[in-house]
């Protein structure tokens, strides 16, 4: 397949450097600065891909998105902070032919951490278990919290029925690591998912670019996954 990434962070080179491995071509990249507002996508560009990738910044995801809902491509994206623009994001790749799927994480690691969050928010009662919730990223991780962790904090009060205290810490390196705990008088349990790098997020998103090419329509990363021999849904 023809893949095209828009955005030329480490999420985009990771994904580049991955598809090849998996036998795939990447016949453009496109970095911020050739792209405001979305003007770098011409229909010249988005002909030559059959799958965009889009891991950018929040400020640029919306028009991103709706210029490629226009042209009717197959997306994947992964950048987070634009939740407030779903509903008009899924409207208008409803309204034409293309495709997205999105996702705050692509890892299926995450997302199994995910059933596994959900099973043991249920199980600790409130009475005798003080819950909280850290979350470590590098220095250069603009959101705070990150996706993922709203996405845990979300789960744990759907599951709990409170609101689940988050500390972000943004420092060095760090790929991504969360850290749920359920502490009492007794004892204290810890549920982790640490990242080791940034290849789990790529071979996830790469994944579902190989899934999306030929549909239509607006799909979370979930919903695929639940495709997934074995995959176990919250």
């Amino acid at each position: 397949m023809r893949f095209g990434i828009v955005g030329t962070g480490k999420m985009g080179h990771e994904i580049e450097s991955l598809a090849a491995q998996r036998g795939h071509d990447v016949v453009w990249t496109l970095g911020s600065a050739e792209n405001r507002e979305g003007k770098g996508l011409t229909p010249t560009k988005l002909a030559g891909a059959d799958v965009i990738f889009e891991f950018t910044v929040a400020s640029g995801v919306k028009a991103n998105l709706l210029t490629l809902a226009a042209a009717n491509a197959k997306v994947v994206c992964g950048t987070t902070g634009w939740s407030q623009d779903v509903d008009q994001v899924s409207r208008a790749f409803e309204a034409g032919s293309g495709a997205l799927v999105y996702a705050s994480n692509f890892s299926v690691g995450v997302h199994l951490f995910w059933d596994l969050v959900a099973r043991a928010s249920a199980l600790y009662p409130p009475a005798g278990y003080a819950a909280y919730l850290t979350e470590e990223h590098h220095a250069g991780k603009r959101d705070a919290p990150s996706g993922t962790a709203r996405k845990i904090a979300a789960i744990f009060e759907s599951k709990a029925g409170r609101a689940l205290p988050v500390t972000s810490v943004r420092a060095g390196t760090v790929p991504g690591t969360h850290r749920l705990v359920f502490e009492s008088p007794e004892d204290e349990v810890e549920m982790t998912h640490r990242a080791r790098g940034r290849s789990g997020f790529a071979r996830g998103a790469i994944w579902a670019g190989e899934r999306v090419a030929g549909r239509t329509g607006v799909f979370e990363f979930a919903d695929l996954l639940k495709e997934m021999p074995g995959f176990v849904e919250r």
